[in-house]
């Protein structure tokens, strides 16, 4: 008689466990909107808490508002974009161009351009690591692909670090001062000290 009240109790402790998480399910909405403009895409990046999504249209930066489809603006000369950082709290705004090896700085509140920031080759994946307070790019340069820090207040790079590989995808931070690299070719995690780079 125990044995099968303490398995009907554990089935229904398991089931208003899983009951509590259905009635909090999170609902989307999807819509489709042409925005239309020049050039394809590659990233694209939305601005947390206002609704802006930024999209890489290859030689500019289109700012779109997400809820509607339109268009609140456009960063202009970004060849070869890749996609673009947001840093809210010092108001600037970053992209990866390819096509001439820069960065660009803009003005969050205006999108004026502040800085073009001369990088090097292969410029490609970008991240804001909030807890070192850096902006990471990943480049599949050659000889061998690189990581550049730039400073998101001033625009400076701050450092370069070669990595073992020449296709470095994404980065991610801890909050313990370590950045992790994505090595496509090498199928390795690449970890980086943000003290000694």
């Amino acid at each position: 008689m125990i044995r099968p009240l303490i398995t009907a109790l554990t089935v229904l402790f398991a089931t208003s466990l899983v009951a509590a998480g259905v009635g909090h399910a999170q609902t989307f909405k999807v819509e489709k909107f042409d925005i239309k403009g020049e050039g394809g895409t590659d990233y694209v990046t939305a601005e947390a808490g206002t609704g802006r999504v930024f999209v890489s249209r290859a030689t500019h930066m289109m700012v779109i508002d997400g809820a509607t489809g339109k268009v609140l603006g456009d960063i202009p000369n970004t060849p070869g974009v890749h996609g673009a950082c947001i840093v809210p709290k010092v108001g600037h705004g970053f992209t990866t161009n390819g096509g001439d090896e820069t960065v660009t700085m803009f003005d969050l509140k205006t999108l004026v351009v502040l800085k073009q920031i001369k990088v090097g080759p292969g410029l490609d994946g970008i991240m804001y690591d909030e807890p070192d307070d850096k902006i990471i790019l990943t480049n599949h340069s050659r000889p061998i692909g690189t990581l550049t820090a730039i400073d998101p207040k001033t625009g400076d790079i701050v450092a370069t670090v070669e990595l073992e590989d020449t296709a470095p995808e994404g980065a991610a931070a801890d909050v313990k001062g370590h950045i992790f690299v994505n090595n496509e070719s090498k199928n390795t995690m690449q970890v980086i000290d943000v003290k000694t780079w």
